[in-house]
């Protein structure tokens, strides 16, 4: 390792990783915008004070991520990476009717998959837990914000979910096919297929 400790096949090894993993991919630019804004989201709720003290300008710029992301999700990535779409239409009488679609043929590889609904689920879980230790701390000024992440994400994993009766099967492939590149064995690869059926009931 050189000085400063700048190491340069560390650097090399990790930008190799990062594009083996990208070279496993169909569409690794939506890949990028599907992570992005939930990072920044994230990101902002755990560092923003150190950049402001203005606990609005923190909300709203999370806010502004969340809302990105939710519209990103539901009309890009999903359709691309998975391709399944879900929308909700007005009738005459007022009443909402939600449509789910599944696409009849769909290009995306194990690693699209496996993004996505990675991508979909742990921020969900990410948002829970910092409800939790909101809750624990008595800030309530800042559950307002967890719950409205957790409703935005919430309504695409629903919405997701419901596009297709073999969605449990997508996400199971997607994350065998994860499992496969990250060098775990075939039982654990079994084991996430299992326990994605059996959560999602499908």
């Amino acid at each position: 390792m050189q000085g400063g400790g700048y190491d340069p096949d560390e650097t090399g090894g990790l930008l190799n990783r990062a594009s083996d993993l990208a070279a496993g991919m169909r569409h690794p630019t939506t890949a990028v915008f599907h992570m992005a804004f939930k990072l920044a989201a994230i990101l902002t709720y755990l560092f923003g004070a150190a950049i402001s003290n203005n606990f609005v300008n923190i909300f709203v710029l999370c806010i502004l991520f969340l809302a990105f992301d939710f519209w990103t999700v539901k009309n890009v990535s999903g359709r691309i990476m998975v391709g399944l779409r879900w929308w909700s239409e007005v009738r005459d009488d007022g009443s909402t009717e939600w449509k789910f679609e599944s696409a009849d043929t769909n290009n995306a590889t194990f690693m699209d998959s496996a993004v996505f609904w990675v991508g979909l689920f742990a921020p969900a879980l990410i948002w829970f837990m910092f409800g939790i230790t909101s809750v624990f701390r008595l800030s309530f000024d800042w559950l307002l914000l967890i719950v409205i992440a957790l409703a935005l994400s919430g309504a695409n994993i629903v919405g997701y979910v419901r596009c297709k009766k073999d969605a449990a099967g997508r996400i199971a492939g997607g994350l065998q096919g994860f499992a496969n590149r990250a060098g775990v064995n075939n039982v654990v690869g079994r084991a996430l297929q299992s326990a994605a059926g059996s959560a999602l009931g499908l």
